[in-house]
Order: C-alpha cells, then sequence, then structure tokens
C-alpha cells in the first residue's frame, strides 16, 4: 500500500519521521495518519498515539510557544 500526504514538504516529514511516527493509514483526502506508541505517564503501559501530519506541527508549535513564554515569564522576575 502506498500512503500519499501532499501535506507535508521532505523536512517536515523527516522531522515527524524523527519523533518515531511512523505512517500508517490515509486518513480523509491527502493526509496520512502518522502513529507511535507513547508510555503513559506514572505507568509502564503503552498507548498507540495516532496524528495528522498538521495536527504534530501543530502540537511541536505550541509546545515551543509555550516554552518560550514560560522562559520569558522566568526570566523577567528572575531579576527582580
Amino acid at each position: 500500500m502506498v500512503l500519499v500526504d501532499d501535506t507535508v514538504n521532505d523536512s517536515q516529514l523527516k522531522q515527524i519521521l524523527a519523533k518515531g511516527y511512523r505512517p500508517e493509514s490515509q486518513a480523509r483526502g491527502n493526509e496520512v495518519y502518522y502513529c507511535r506508541s507513547d508510555h503513559e505517564l506514572g505507568s509502564r503501559f503503552e498507548s498507540k498515539v495516532c496524528k495528522t501530519a498538521r495536527r504534530i506541527l501543530q502540537d511541536e508549535l505550541q509546545g515551543k510557544e509555550a516554552t518560550t513564554t514560560l522562559e520569558q515569564t522566568t526570566g523577567d522576575h528572575a531579576g527582580k
């Protein structure tokens, strides 16, 4: 089976694969579901997480923004 994902470029695809996601099934249109196993917090059990490339990249961007905001907030109070 060939999965076609026209929603990402080569650089974004490499970024997704580097996070442990693997293409698994065709989503609606030209999107693909990428899945990986994650350990649940506080548990030894794994759960399977599947997302579209758009969602994976969006989650990463939000995480970076949250980190930047936290660093700026912490940095502002450190000098006072």
